[in-house]
């Protein structure tokens, strides 16, 4: 895995591929600048990324990460709901499955 490929979630601090983290970008609403989940990675401007955990999203929250992700005040109420939706993530199977590739293309295991 190449480090270009790495995320560092804005909660724990911790770095994942973005597979293992939910990218999240601002919404400008009539109430203000509101955080929400970018499920399909394609909506644009600045993006933060964050495990898809209530612990770690309230770890932002109370950091005020996203505040500073974004350089300017943002609502956050409603995103643990919004990743609630998400599959949980687990880290397990995620060094499961790194160690099982080893890089290699699909025909090379074959």
């Amino acid at each position: 895995m190449s480090t270009a490929s790495l995320r560092t979630c804005v909660g724990c601090r911790n770095v994942s591929s973005p597979g293992q983290l939910v990218r999240v970008t601002v919404e400008d609403t009539p109430h203000g600048p509101r955080v929400v989940v970018d499920h399909h990675r394609r909506l644009g401007g600045r993006g933060a990324w964050v495990h898809a955990t209530r612990e770690c999203v309230e770890q932002a929250i109370r950091r005020r990460a996203f505040h500073r992700s974004f350089r300017r005040p943002v609502a956050t109420d409603g995103l643990a709901e919004q990743l609630r939706v998400l599959p949980p993530v687990r880290e397990d199977e995620h060094k499961e499955s790194e160690s099982e590739d080893h890089g290699k293309p699909m025909s090379a295991g074959r």
